[in-house]
């Protein structure tokens, strides 16, 4: 799921791998490679560079690790709702989870 996300929220930036690479701070020699194998589920990175890759795709790192689809749907919908708007969704999320 990781790799499917990270390369969705890749391209809907319209950024090369490469790029993508360079803004993390991957060093050029391993920049596009490096993505590739993440963007391929071969190789996963650790938690600093996944929390890096989301903060330069600009989405929740919660968002590319979520173990469904629909749960990663609403973790960018809630993300991109001012936070009295995610406090009140989170409170009716949890009444409705206690019924």
């Amino acid at each position: 799921m990781f790799a499917k996300r990270l390369r969705k929220a890749r391209l809907a930036l319209g950024i090369s791998q490469r790029e993508l690479g360079r803004r993390i701070g991957l060093s050029e020699d391993v920049v596009s490679s490096r993505v590739t194998r993440y963007e391929r589920g071969s190789s996963e990175p650790d938690f600093a560079t996944a929390d890096r890759l989301a903060k330069e795709l600009g989405v929740p790192l919660a968002y590319l690790l979520a173990d469904s689809d629909a749960l990663a749907e609403v973790i960018l919908a809630v993300a991109s709702m001012p936070p009295a708007e995610q406090r009140k969704i989170a409170s009716e999320l949890k009444e409705k989870a206690k019924r």
